[in-house]
């Protein structure tokens, strides 16, 4: 199961299990496939190479992370997939900002192997027929409903129409793939990628979440698995049985709706008692009397009286 700090609030299981998560080589080769190239096997695991990039700012305000950058060595073609649980207003220009500084990375690398070899060109860093890997970046909105940020640089502009129209395609564009849980397609996975958007879209339902939860399918995912669906649910205490106690999903599942039943019926109980106690109130009986007869102190006695 996947380890986490146990002062890490929920957005930090979200951040650590995610991350780890799709950043398995077989789920993140079919999550390009499907949401890049229509289900069609055009990225395969075995030529995947996980790249750790950490940049550095172009405008020197502190590093630039990734979530998660991968190569795909037979085609030349990055990978990189941000995984967001909130809308970013400014998501255009930080996608193009990793963009642009893996570009930078890739071009010093060229000119580092040119002035090994003892060759320096003052105006340009690479040659003429020196090429840079293309980097397409996925973001997967994994939050409650739609995506509301931004989805292109444009739209962080403000410009008349008629200057827009007449500009044309010279003003800066930018975008990105957006993906959002709560609307793909659930069955088009195979892996366990499946039962992780199938529960995430049930997020509003508990009824349906909870007959999700104890089908076949989920009593037999890896405990990896469990766990971060566990934590993008958003259910802490379920989170919290499956760390601190050892259990499985469904095991802890079942735990805190027994929970919940005794809840509910220690609260019948003391609904039944407040109303006894204001009976006895309403005749007039001595107070002290009524403490002893329903078992309470004064100040439940006058709880119980204020919520008549």
């Amino acid at each position: 199961m996947q380890e986490v700090q146990p002062e890490r609030g929920i957005l930090g299981r979200k951040d650590l299990s995610g991350k780890d998560f799709f950043a398995d080589r077989e789920r993140f080769a079919e999550l390009i496939n499907t949401v890049l190239y229509n289900g069609k096997a055009m990225v395969r695991v075995e030529n995947l190479i996980p790249m750790k990039r950490e940049y550095v700012s172009p405008l020197g305000n502190g590093e630039k992370r990734r979530d998660i950058l991968m190569s795909d060595i037979s085609q030349n073609i990055g990978y990189g997939l941000e995984l967001e649980t909130e809308s970013d207003y400014g998501m255009p220009e930080r996608v193009m900002g990793y963009d642009i500084c893996e570009w930078e990375t890739q071009i010093k690398e060229i000119g580092r192997r040119y002035e090994k070899r003892g060759y320096r060109d003052k105006k340009s860093r690479i040659g003429e027929k020196d090429r840079l890997m293309p980097v397409i970046t996925i973001v997967l909105y994994l939050g409650v409903g739609r995506w509301k940020g931004h989805r292109k640089l444009s739209e962080l502009f403000q410009i008349p129409e008629e200057m827009k129209e007449l500009l044309g395609s010279r003003v800066p564009e930018y975008d990105f793939q957006l993906t959002e849980a709560d609307y793909v397609n659930a069955d088009a996975y195979r892996t366990d990628l499946r039962e992780f958007f199938r529960a995430l879209q049930c997020r509003k339902d508990k009824k349906k979440l909870a007959e999700l939860l104890r089908s076949e399918r989920f009593r037999n995912l890896k405990p990896e698995t469990a766990w971060v669906i566990a934590v993008h649910l958003d259910r802490e205490r379920l989170t919290d049985k499956m760390k601190k106690e050892g259990m499985d999903m469904c095991q802890a599942l079942d735990e805190l709706m027994e929970d919940k039943r005794c809840e509910g019926r220690l609260a019948g109980k003391k609904e039944e008692k407040t109303v006894i106690i204001n009976r006895m109130l309403q005749e007039g009986m001595d107070r002290a009397l009524i403490c002893r007869i329903a078992d309470c102190t004064e100040e439940e006695m006058e709880l119980a009286a204020g919520s008549a």
